[in-house]
């Protein structure tokens, strides 16, 4: 039982520090590692509306959840922006609509 304690509590670590390194420019939030780029969520902006249009993962970071925290960045970033979401991307749209803890920023 610790031992998975202690491992959960490694995996934690990792994700926040995957987090920090989330970085946005020209309409895309992204995850860069070592100069890679292991994940991508691409976006527009009109107005309050932001369009979430694409995410991508590199083939041997998928299923790290690297695609759902940059959802979740972009949640963030609705949030704090006062904006609503339309989550054009499949993926996105799964993981918006799946949990209520998103409906404050899903565009209706």
């Amino acid at each position: 039982m610790a031992y998975i304690f202690v491992h959960q509590g490694i995996q934690e670590m990792e994700r926040v520090e995957m987090m920090s390194q989330i970085k946005q420019q020209d309409g895309r939030f992204y995850i860069n590692e070592k100069g890679n780029e292991l994940a991508e969520l691409v976006y527009e902006e009109e107005g309050s509306l932001l369009k979430i249009t694409h995410t991508h993962v590199t083939p041997p970071e998928q299923g790290e959840g690297l695609a759902t925290e940059l959802v979740d960045h972009a949640v963030q970033y609705a949030r704090n922006n006062n904006m609503t979401i339309d989550p054009i991307c499949s993926f996105a749209e799964k993981v918006l609509n799946g949990d209520s803890k998103y409906e404050d920023v899903l565009n209706k």
